[in-house]
């Protein structure tokens, strides 16, 4: 396979998903170029003679490592915190009312617990999860469940019902 075929291959396939982990993180306004900027590492990695054996868990390890770095870069600023809040709060912007309830939801939860259930939404399973994240397996499971719980009450603030989901 081509260097194009095999960065569009991977491109179509994981594309979204990265613009959703990305979007649940940081927002919207950042998740486009967040996402851009990890599928130039994508090309650059199509051009090795020995491409990684595993797209999605290279794109994914990229990801989680752009997430930390621009997180430090934040957090090195004297109101890195109140910009982030800032940011994260924001809502998409859609008529779907349904849709802004989870995604507010979801904007509640602290920034860990947003990434963990994006993982999992992923498909990844706790051992991979532990793997990005450098943690047990044991406490993603325990994390997750917790998270889990913090987002069935935030959904609850926002009335989303069960039917909604």
């Amino acid at each position: 396979m081509n260097r194009t075929a095999a960065f569009q291959a991977v491109y179509e396939e994981l594309f979204d998903d990265v613009y959703a982990y990305f979007n649940l993180c940081f927002g919207v306004a950042e998740a486009e170029d967040l996402a851009q900027e990890i599928f130039l590492k994508v090309w650059q990695q199509t051009e090795k003679e020995e491409p990684p054996n595993n797209w999605r868990a290279f794109v994914f390890r990229c990801a989680v490592n752009l997430k930390n770095d621009v997180l430090r870069r934040k957090y090195a600023k004297a109101n890195a915190t109140e910009a982030l809040l800032k940011q994260t709060a924001e809502p998409m912007a859609t008529d779907d009312l349904e849709h802004i309830g989870v995604q507010n939801a979801l904007t509640m939860l602290p920034l860990e617990e947003r990434e963990l259930l994006a993982l999992k939404s992923f498909e990844f399973t706790s051992d991979e999860i532990g793997i990005l994240l450098g943690i047990t397996p044991s406490t993603v499971r325990g994390r997750l469940q917790k998270a889990k719980a913090h987002f069935k009450e935030a959904l609850e603030k926002e009335e989303v019902t069960q039917h909604d989901r």
